[in-house]
């Protein structure tokens, strides 16, 4: 018995072995990778992008000729990226190998097809999964956005199509996620929807990921979330250091004594940038009873730096430079962006929000003033 025991483990063994091997092949592949292209409906010289989502950054671009071509470059794991093409896109999962992608240039998000290794093997998989679903939602959207509907109750029909369909496509996405935890594209989907999985079932999964994976900046995030105090409205605020965009040393207990305004947010969130331009507009009066404090969750410092001179930043301007995975950003339970706190002058957390709304700002002034 004992023996067929021994047995069985090394068998339930072997597949986690073999799969943290070509994890680490992967990781030490120097070949880089080499896609090949076929976008139809282009002009000749169309640019077509290869970006990175995480690091926000484009890894190589091309120009179409014959509505074919070729990007090529080096990623350090598994990556998910953008190919862009005009307003068109579509997400596939970039490894260090041989890669194809063909796809017509009208909603190439819904009608690409492209072949890699195992993640984008993945990624074909899930796609087929889901595509139903994102047709009907992405249709009924259109809908609703161009006003193609008859009647109020036609206007709820769409709705109600758009929210189900939507809802089926997210379970779909966080199921296979959950199921292809010993995967970059299961841990990616994992930790971005981490607050609608339950903690012990986040610490299962972070167990059962192999090394190569459970070493990564996104896994260790997970374990953060499922095991430490976060930060929530009426609890003290958690004290972090970072840098200002200065380089300047900052640690957020220095503005202890008098409220604090902590927003989270990046370059490329169109309502973080509206809110940073809200915020100026009114500093003047604000600055007297409130220390703002934008936290980047940039990585790209080009475009950090860009958008702060834009948006007009004096206040204070800080980051980890961790990222989208940092830990500061998984204790403070920031999913969307941008999230932001309010901290009155005992370190208490008194309000927090999610997304942009010009009213936060005026409810802000109004509690810091004590107007009544």
């Amino acid at each position: 018995m004992k023996n067929s025991l021994k047995f069985l483990g090394l068998v339930l063994l072997c597949p986690l072995v073999l799969v943290s091997a070509k994890l680490n092949a992967q990781n030490k592949s120097t070949k880089g990778f080499l896609l090949k292209g076929e976008i139809s409906g282009t002009t000749d010289g169309t640019k077509v992008k290869l970006f990175d989502i995480e690091k926000q950054l484009v890894i190589d671009s091309a120009n179409t000729n014959n509505g074919t071509f070729v990007l090529k470059g080096y990623v350090n794991e598994p990556t998910a990226c953008w190919i862009l093409c005009k307003d068109e896109y579509a997400i596939i999962q970039v490894e260090n190998t041989a890669m194809t992608f063909t796809s017509p240039l009208q909603e190439m998000k819904l009608n690409y097809t492209a072949t890699g290794d195992r993640e984008q093997s993945l990624q074909n998989e899930l796609n087929k999964l889901q595509r139903p679903y994102e047709v009907i939602y992405t249709r009924a959207y259109d809908s609703l956005k161009l006003k193609l509907y008859s009647d109020a109750v036609h206007k709820a029909q769409l709705t109600k199509t758009f929210n189900t369909a939507q809802d089926h496509y997210m379970n779909i996405y966080i199921n296979y996620g959950r199921n292809h935890i010993d995967s970059y594209l299961g841990l990616d989907i994992v930790y971005r929807n981490r607050k609608q999985i339950p903690k012990d079932s986040l610490l299962l999964l972070y167990n059962n990921m192999p090394p190569v994976l459970r070493a990564t900046d996104k896994a260790q995030s997970i374990q953060i979330y499922a095991t430490k105090r976060l930060a929530e409205k009426g609890e003290y605020f958690l004290d972090f250091k970072a840098h200002t965009i200065n380089g300047k040393p900052f640690k957020l207990s220095d503005l202890k004594g008098k409220y604090i305004y902590l927003a989270f947010g990046s370059f490329s969130c169109g309502p973080c940038r509206m809110e940073n331009l809200e915020i100026a507009k009114k500093y003047a009066s604000l600055y007297k009873h409130v220390a703002i404090v934008n936290f980047s969750l940039d990585i790209n410092r080009k475009e950090w730096e860009a958008a702060a001179k834009l948006d007009q930043i004096v206040w204070s301007n800080v980051s980890d430079m961790e990222g989208m995975a940092g830990k500061i950003k998984t204790l403070y339970n920031v999913q969307a962006m941008p999230t932001s706190f309010l901290i009155d002058p005992k370190g208490i957390i008194i309000e927090r929000f999610e997304g942009y709304n010009e009213a936060n700002i005026a409810k802000i002034a109004k509690i810091v003033s004590g107007v009544k």
